[in-house]
């Protein structure tokens, strides 16, 4: 696929991808935030080496979750005057889901941002003898699951889900030390899907280890020339974003085993600047992740709020061009650093026309993953890159995979392993 000419219109960049799961990603439309003239980055892909090697049963796994203070990056003092371009996502059918949410209201921050999270697993395997039947396992929760990375300093845990029948997203922190090139590089990345326990324990894999082969990543994250908070830097960043292509297990991809994907958006989808909201311009995210300070973090948490778009821009930024972000509320930490922001969660119900799904209606749409938390505990505020058009991937499209930082990683990483990214 590398060597075709890219699509001009759907229809082509459809046969291109006749045997893509159920349809295509479409092409991204709108205007440009930036003049496409030259890019001030580009996606690299590093070869991953590696095998199954789980950490020593009941050792204390640390995470990589990057955090700043309020002083060094205040949520009052970002903008939120540029509003995103008309988002997109990927397209692709999507299957089923089930358990609830418990509340769990606000943190300690003067703004007390409001979310909803709870456990996704049962602690033990209650509601059934085989581990098929623990809502973890079911779509559209499967698709998320628990990473080991090994560093040089020891072995580190994060989040990470299926965006390709065999590529994952996930944050760059989690596989590269901002700013250290080759010697901060991760290698014997193992990714978990739905563990629901002790990962040392086998049964509670029920889909398996998986493991890299190669990862894909802004080299402006991998040189540290990337575009960050002046006070932040290699915290809060544009372009702290992973992809990952897996190795296959037993000849098959992971989507075969999972049943499924989720989709992956850009440029604000699902995204709507809303008076209800003082005209901030905000989406309805949910995000998945692995916690360590919650249930050892063993088990999947949900957590549900309303993400803000955010702007920082001149001055307050490490090349004076604008710096853009998502934050919501969460009381999540350290673990679930690359874990999903997914817009529309759930399983897509079957409406009359007495109901209407709204606009941007797309099921399970990733738009972000977890970045960067702030040291104060119980301020219970997170922040994500922004999925799209930024400063350093500036065009609306990158071939067939989508506009600004996430498109051209999924096109390196889909050019370097096609069949990664086909069923």
């Amino acid at each position: 696929m590398g060597a075709t000419a890219p699509p001009h219109t759907i229809e082509e960049a459809a046969a291109m991808l006749s045997k893509f799961a159920k349809s295509i990603i479409p092409l991204c439309a709108g205007a440009l935030l930036w003049s496409a003239a030259a890019e001030a980055a580009s996606p690299l892909t590093l070869t991953v080496s590696g095998s199954v090697k789980m950490p020593a049963k009941g050792s204390k796994i640390p995470t990589k979750l990057p955090r700043t203070t309020l002083q060094a990056f205040p949520v009052e003092g970002t903008t939120n005057d540029i509003t995103p371009i008309s988002g997109k996502a990927s397209a692709a059918g999507r299957k089923a889901n089930r358990a609830g949410v418990a509340p769990m209201a606000y943190g300690i921050s003067s703004e007390k941002w409001p979310y909803s999270a709870s456990r996704v697993a049962s602690t033990t395997n209650s509601l059934g003898t085989s581990a098929l039947e623990n809502p973890v396992t079911a779509a559209p929760y499967r698709q998320t699951g628990l990473m080991l990375m090994d560093f040089q300093d020891g072995t580190y845990q994060c989040t990470a889900s299926l965006i390709l029948p065999n590529v994952l997203v996930t944050a760059a922190h989690c596989v590269q030390d901002y700013g250290l090139g080759a010697a901060g590089s991760a290698h014997n990345i193992q990714w978990i899907p739905a563990n629901m326990g002790d990962p040392t324990d086998p049964a509670q894999r029920p889909f398996g280890v998986w493991t890299a082969d190669r990862v894909v990543i802004s080299d402006s994250y991998y040189n540290g020339t990337d575009t960050c908070a002046r006070n932040a830097v290699g915290v809060v960043c544009n372009n702290d974003i992973a992809v990952i292509v897996l190795n296959r297990q037993a000849g098959d991809k992971a989507a075969t085993i999972l049943g499924d994907a989720y989709m992956y958006g850009w440029n604000g989808y699902s995204y709507i600047k809303s008076p209800a909201f003082k005209n901030l311009t905000v989406a309805d995210i949910t995000e998945l992740g692995y916690p360590v300070a919650f249930d050892n973090g063993e088990q999947m948490q949900r957590n549900a709020s309303f993400g803000k778009y955010t702007v920082s821009k001149g001055k307050a930024t490490t090349t004076r061009k604008p710096l853009l972000n998502t934050q919501l509320g969460t009381p999540l930490t350290g673990g679930s650093s690359g874990g999903p922001w997914l817009v529309n969660f759930g399983t897509r119900p079957t409406v009359s026309s007495e109901a209407s799904l709204g606009n941007d209606s797309l099921s399970n749409v990733v738009v972000g993953v977890t970045s960067w938390g702030y040291t104060a505990t119980g301020y219970n505020v997170q922040g994500s890159s922004f999925f799209g058009q930024n400063y350093e991937f500036p065009l609306a499209a990158y071939g067939i995979y989508g506009g600004g930082n996430i498109g051209a990683l999924v096109q390196a990483a889909c050019t370097a392993v096609p069949e990664a990214c086909l069923d």
